[in-house]
């Protein structure tokens, strides 16, 4: 198709994600008037209505959808093979997005990044750091992001995402005080501050007590570390957390370690990618910086 405007259809997709012309302005650096028209131009284009103008926003027709699904990953193909062919060629220009849970930028991302950041000075990276695990996987999905770097891979996951085991770390129970358990039933009388049962590491942490006759039940949940490390500072209970994010608090003595008579269960952090979605610096950074 000879007279096809590719980038109506790349206008059309920021358009359909972000759900209204002014965030969709903010992300093309375009007028929201100037949206409007090629949209307008476009639905003309193809005699079809894409979007119905709502109170909440823009929301897409069954055409609109249909649309949507057919062209965005084409149109990140293309994105992706433009700025790879840029880096590969002029190294300074390069950008890596990579999506991370805090507590894991805290204590092992960030060191990968000042090694990089040294050998490269001029290299770009965004970190997103959310707690929510599918959403990451559905950035990385629609290449928003480069990579994931996460402890906990949801079931359901896609096929076409690789899965690589970065390191082993160990989970620990941490107090304010200290506290020494030598029989495990002393357990069963504290409080918990844990992440919610769902999660891999809570279901892990149960069934390794329920094989020792031992239950306990989180008097508070969070998903977040940070903030379960917090409550425990605060003396709201007993926090299950990986020990590497609270090295340097048990270090200066500001939180203890419990010591149990059993080994707890380790967590993997993972490294997921999809391999034709990796350029140049990010299959540097992965290899040399990441240390697989």
């Amino acid at each position: 198709m000879s007279d096809t405007n590719l980038n109506l259809y790349k206008i059309f997709c920021v358009v359909a994600e972000s759900k209204n012309y002014k965030e969709a302005s903010d992300k093309l650096y375009l007028t929201e008037s100037t949206i409007s028209s090629h949209i307008t131009n476009l639905e003309k284009k193809l005699d079809i209505i894409l979007f119905y103008r709502e109170r909440d926003g823009l929301v897409l027709t069954e055409a609109g959808k249909e649309l949507y699904d057919s062209m965005h990953n084409k149109i990140k193909d293309l994105e992706f093979a433009e700025n790879a062919i840029i880096q590969n060629y002029d190294i300074s220009k390069a950008k890596i997005t990579i999506g991370c849970p805090s507590h894991i930028s805290i204590f092992y991302l960030s060191k990968c990044i000042t090694k990089v950041r040294n050998d490269y000075p001029d290299l770009k990276i965004d970190i997103v750091s959310v707690a929510d695990y599918n959403g990451l996987l559905q950035l990385l999905q629609r290449h928003i992001i480069d990579f994931v770097i996460i402890d906990t891979v949801p079931d359901n996951i896609n096929n076409e995402l690789i899965i690589k085991t970065l390191k082993k770390i160990n989970n620990i129970f941490i107090s304010n005080e200290l506290i020494e358990i030598k029989d495990l039933k002393e357990m069963e009388q504290y409080k918990y501050i844990l992440n919610y049962k769902e999660s891999t590491s809570t279901k892990r942490l149960f069934e390794v007590l329920r094989e020792n006759n031992v239950e306990i039940k989180a008097d508070i949940q969070c998903d977040n570390t940070e903030m379960r490390i917090e409550e425990v500072r605060q003396g709201q209970g007993i926090g299950y957390v990986m020990k590497e994010a609270v090295e340097e608090a048990l270090n200066k003595r500001e939180l203890y370690e419990i010591k149990l008579p059993i080994k707890l269960p380790e967590v993997n952090i993972n490294l997921i990618y999809i391999e034709k979605y990796l350029t140049k610096i990010d299959k540097i950074f992965i290899k040399k910086y990441l240390e697989i």
